[in-house]
């Protein structure tokens, strides 16, 4: 997941929606800590999108995962974001390191798979090949081998 971060996209101002982050990070907390660390195959989705503050979106995501919203008041609810809001600079920070480390990741893996083609003797060309640009996608390059 990481090697598919876009350092393009973050350094142009466009990469990763902090606050979406955070709420996913503090309704992990509440639900490990109220609802016994549960478990769903129901997912929250894009809850965020839709929600007008972190009360809404935690009232929002139980409704999704199919909970009981009566165990939480709002001032619960507002108590964790008011919380846990300080230490939001941390998350910040390792998502950066994240992106940061990212192409350096994509590469190994992409240099792994080229040197495996240029180990096969049955080939007789093998290159990374860029298709298209990295702000669309940093998953960008392809693979190629022409067999002789």
């Amino acid at each position: 997941m990481s090697a598919c971060l876009a350092l393009e996209r973050v350094s142009l101002g466009k990469g990763i929606e902090m606050e979406s982050l955070f709420y996913r990070a503090v309704l992990h907390v509440i639900l490990r800590d109220h609802y016994s660390s549960f478990k769903s195959e129901k997912r929250v989705g894009n809850v965020y999108a839709k929600a007008k503050s972190f009360v809404d979106y935690v009232h929002r995501a139980l409704l999704r995962l199919e909970l009981d919203e009566s165990k939480l008041s709002d001032g619960d609810i507002q108590d964790y974001h008011d919380t846990y809001k300080p230490r939001m600079g941390e998350m910040h920070a390792f998502n950066l390191l994240k992106v940061t480390l990212a192409p350096c990741i994509e590469g190994l893996i992409l240099l792994d798979r080229l040197c495996y083609l240029k180990e096969q003797e049955e080939l007789s060309f093998s290159a990374l090949v860029q298709l298209f640009d990295p702000l669309l996608s940093p998953r960008c390059y392809a693979v190629v081998g022409l067999k002789n």
